[in-house]
């Protein structure tokens, strides 16, 4: 049986499990630039290794221990804070001025350890050490879990109760250390356990580094690079095989596009393209699906909306484009719509079929005159050769 690991030689590692954490946030940063806060994980996690070792300098220079000890404690506390600004901006992407006021949280700290005198006691430092510590990665173990709503990634559970326990064993650090009969046993053992999970923190921000980007890639493959909406792949896996009573698609198409891009260019007609996509995507419920389905071509489906509501809604979107003005070389464009709308009269019907009716209906609005709504009617589209004409006989 291994012999028990005595404290100073599990404080050495506790430094050490910093020191590679810092390391391997810095490898991933060299990685992959677009993760805003890996750098400041680093620096946080140096910083604590760096208040460490100042710490431990004391033994050497009796004179000035309760100096060093104190220079360790700002530093270690600025350490936590930055990495807690680091926590921040790696969950929620994006940085803010506001988080830097935690920075005057170690400050407050150390001067009330100042004033007070307490500084000079090991057991005060140690106490106010961990408890602002624990306190701030308590708040980045929170931060990290309720951020899965905004970005749902599976790793952010056990990051955040990573960071969790973290801070928990620092709760159980100053326990011991305010309980003499403990305070050899419970802090050997809470930093030994932390030097496990200090490395379980570096491996969960990697994968969350790894998570995040494979995500970016799938929405990327599933978008439309020039409208920046869904694309026509997206919108067929994300299409149920069978749609039910009440289900509505409707088939969607800029009239006369080929026009624009003759008269005006094509990227003019690029341009008027992406505002309609982003027009029409912005107006649909959350539970629809929206894609280009193909060159000016758009296609929505609708769960459970209806046919009065499917129509409504065709016709406001229809409104909503012919309103827009599009300025194209000192002149005013306008974009308009026909819109062919199906909705399922059966209990379940396939989609496929339900697509086919929908561009019946665009084909009806666009041989009429475009510029309007067409909804599929069984006793009006009953003429083969019509269907022929579209390529459904």
């Amino acid at each position: 049986m291994l012999p028990e690991l005595d404290l100073p030689t599990v404080l050495i590692l506790h430094k050490l499990s910093f020191v590679v954490a810092a390391l391997c946030f810095i490898y991933v940063r060299s990685r992959s630039r677009e993760s805003v806060g890996l750098g400041l994980l680093a620096i946080g996690f140096s910083l604590v290794a760096t208040a460490s070792i100042l710490v431990s300098v004391q033994a050497f220079v009796p004179q000035h221990e309760a100096l060093c000890a104190s220079a360790g404690t700002f530093v270690g506390l600025i350490g936590y804070a930055v990495f807690w600004l680091g926590t921040c901006r790696i969950s929620r992407q994006r940085k803010t001025n506001r988080e830097w006021l935690v920075l005057f949280l170690p400050v407050v700290v150390c001067l009330l350890l100042l004033v007070s005198g307490l500084y000079q006691f090991s057991q005060s430092r140690t106490i106010a050490f961990q408890a602002t510590a624990a306190a701030m990665l308590l708040a980045c173990a929170w931060i990290v879990y309720a951020d899965n709503v905004a970005e749902p990634l599976p790793v952010r559970k056990p990051l955040a109760i990573s960071i969790f326990i973290v801070a928990a064993l620092m709760i159980l650090v100053a326990i011991g250390v305010s309980l003499p009969r403990s305070a050899v046993s419970i802090p050997r053992n809470a930093f030994f356990a932390s030097i496990v999970c200090h490395f379980a923190i570096a491996f969960f921000v990697m994968a969350l580094v790894k998570e995040r980007a494979e995500e970016r890639l799938q929405r990327l493959v599933g978008l439309d690079v020039l409208t920046g909406v869904p694309n026509r792949h997206s919108f067929s896996s994300r299409l149920p095989q069978t749609v039910r009573y009440g289900d509505a698609i409707a088939m969607i198409d800029i009239d006369h596009f080929k026009h624009i891009n003759d008269n005006f260019g094509h990227l003019a007609g690029d341009e008027i393209l992406a505002r309609v996509a982003r027009e029409l995507f912005t107006r649909i419920r959350p539970v629809d699906s929206f894609a280009r389905f193909g060159g000016e071509e758009f296609i929505l489906f609708q769960p459970g909306m209806g046919k009065d509501d499917a129509v409504a809604l065709a016709g406001s979107l229809q409104k909503i484009v012919s309103s827009l003005q599009h300025e194209i070389d000192d002149q005013m464009v306008t974009a308009t719509l026909s819109i062919g709308v199906a909705v399922c009269d059966d209990k379940a019907s396939t989609a496929m079929s339900l697509i086919k009716k929908a561009d019946i209906a665009l084909y009806a609005s666009k041989s009429s005159g475009r510029n309007r709504v067409t909804l599929y009617q069984p006793d009006h589209f009953t003429d083969k050769q019509f269907q022929e004409r579209i390529g459904y006989s």
